[in-house]
């Protein structure tokens, strides 16, 4: 089953990169594919995410409520979008299988106390020693940018680090617009005479031409438009920056195609819920080691205790629903 085989170590993901080795999703993603993730997966997902400290994910990346991070992350890993989404989501938070885990991959190879000192009135950008662009807060690392995996150096401006492919002309009429680099690897921009790039090539896509003269990541597959998205079994075919996407839904238990009362997920269909269905605006509580909630009409109860944690708790006592496990 592909959600187990997500289930790998962080140390198992980083080496198979020094092997020149691909993660599940960018492998899936250089053969314009998406597999969708089953509930159980992206349950744990999300309480890694929501429970685990100290771990150098912004979190502007996921909600921080269990419920809501399970529901967002349900739908967005079932679209083409995701094809595009977060390395640190993808080869990350869904392959950890502890908080150890998730930390250390996160860090993408830096040391943990890169960021001693720094950070202290707000955040602050640094280059380490390996390449890694920083972004320090109150003496912690709270997100790290991998350079050297893109072929990019670190360039702090204007206390923000950052990836670079070196200077360009800001004057240019031209500058600011993204476009694509010559070998169509990267995904470029001038700003403030520094060349940013998003290595297109990491996500296992290319860089695009779009129709408004702009450029995105995409995948290789010929053009194509929003209207000739369908259903090929359990694939969902959609088109993603203006080229094609197929959302594999069967492989999470999910189906292409909606009836009448279904739940759409992205690109695919968890079906109608029974009835009565659940009150989608309950608050989540804990039940002993479980968290208790309403997904999609769906009662569902996750089990802290089983992935790993000591038990259920109340993010902040006397706020219901926010709840986390406890690591």
């Amino acid at each position: 089953m592909f959600a187990a085989a997500l289930v790998t170590s962080a140390a198992t993901t980083r080496a198979g990169h020094e092997d020149g080795d691909l993660s599940p999703a960018v492998y899936s993603a250089r053969l314009g594919k998406v597999v969708a993730t089953a509930a159980p997966d992206v349950e744990r997902m999300c309480a890694l995410l929501v429970s685990c400290d100290a771990v150098a994910i912004p979190p502007s990346l996921f909600p921080r409520e269990f419920a809501s991070c399970v529901s967002k992350m349900t739908a967005e890993l079932a679209s083409p979008a995701a094809i595009a989404m977060s390395l640190t989501l993808r080869e990350c938070a869904r392959a950890a299988s502890s908080c150890a885990d998730l930390r250390a991959c996160a860090l993408r190879g830096a040391s943990d106390d890169a960021c001693a000192g720094r950070g202290k009135q707000g955040l602050a950008g640094v280059c380490d020693m390996d390449g890694r662009a920083l972004t320090c807060w109150h003496d912690r690392v709270f997100s790290v940018h991998d350079c050297p995996r893109g072929g990019e150096s670190c360039r702090v401006v204007g206390g923000q680090a950052t990836c670079t492919l070196g200077s360009c002309a800001a004057e240019s009429p031209d500058a600011g617009a993204p476009h694509c680099s010559a070998s169509g690897t990267h995904l470029l921009r001038c700003e403030n005479g520094r060349l940013t790039s998003v290595d297109c090539a990491a996500l296992g896509l290319v860089c695009s031409p779009l129709a408004d003269g702009a450029a995105a990541c995409a995948t290789a597959g010929p053009p194509c438009g929003d209207a000739s998205a369908h259903c090929e079994g359990g694939v969902a075919v959609g088109c993603f920056n203006g080229h094609p996407v197929r959302v594999d839904c069967a492989a999470a238990g999910l189906a292409c195609g909606a009836g009448p009362g279904d739940t759409v997920l992205g690109a695919c269909s968890l079906g109608a819920p029974a009835t009565p269905a659940c009150d989608p605006n309950a608050r989540a509580r804990c039940e002993g080691a479980s968290i208790q909630y309403c997904a999609f009409g769906r009662p569902r109860s996750f089990s802290c205790k089983a992935a790993g944690f000591a038990g259920c708790d109340a993010v902040r006592p006397g706020a219901p629903g926010e709840v986390r496990c406890v690591p």
